[in-house]
């Protein structure tokens, strides 16, 4: 099929059936196992969806580049992957974005700034919300008041206060506003 589509190609000025040449000898040498084969065709095919303003094929083919490249061995750019969730998330091709950075997020190496997902974590700081809430505390308010005032359960703002005061070594309420952060925050 891919020969006949080469064959049909010959002599015509067809720009898009011949990157759609180009991705299907990738996508065999890909299936073939012949890494670096189908990286080179990947990145070739790439470069000419640009030239023809194709961002989402473009960027599915750096992906594949990417992907192939990883399996000879090689440790190849980030950012020219980087660019191609961009982009996939530009066009709202969600499903492809995160697959793609399921696989950048793999080559990154793990640092211990690296935060982990679901909400940051303030350790002796206060978070936004706490010192929100120590603020209204400090001014006199009551927690149901508080709460009413935040659009929070009055256990919520309970449990907001009891941890402002102990992150910040206050004795009581009212001193939560004249307390600074701990130093080492």
């Amino acid at each position: 099929m891919v020969a006949e589509l080469e064959s049909g190609l010959r002599g015509r000025d067809a720009p898009a059936a011949s990157v759609a040449l180009l991705w299907s000898r990738a996508l065999l040498a890909e299936c073939e196992q012949r890494w670096e084969r189908a990286a080179v065709l990947f990145r070739e095919a790439g470069l000419e969806y640009g030239k023809l303003d194709r961002p989402y094929p473009r960027a599915l083919a750096v992906e594949a580049a990417f992907r192939c490249s990883l399996e000879t061995g090689a440790e190849p750019e980030t950012a020219e992957l980087a660019y191609a969730v961009e982009q996939l998330t530009e066009l709202g091709a969600t499903w492809d974005a995160s697959r793609a950075r399921a696989v950048l997020r793999a080559q990154q190496p793990v640092t211990e700034e690296r935060r982990s997902p679901g909400r940051p974590g303030y350790g002796d700081r206060l978070s936004p919300r706490e010192r929100e809430v120590a603020d209204l505390a400090a001014a006199g308010l009551t927690n149901r008041e508080i709460a009413g005032t935040l659009h929070l359960s009055p256990r919520t703002v309970e449990q907001h206060v009891a941890r402002a005061m102990r992150k910040l070594g206050s004795p009581s309420r009212q001193d939560l506003g004249e307390v600074g952060e701990p130093e080492n925050a």
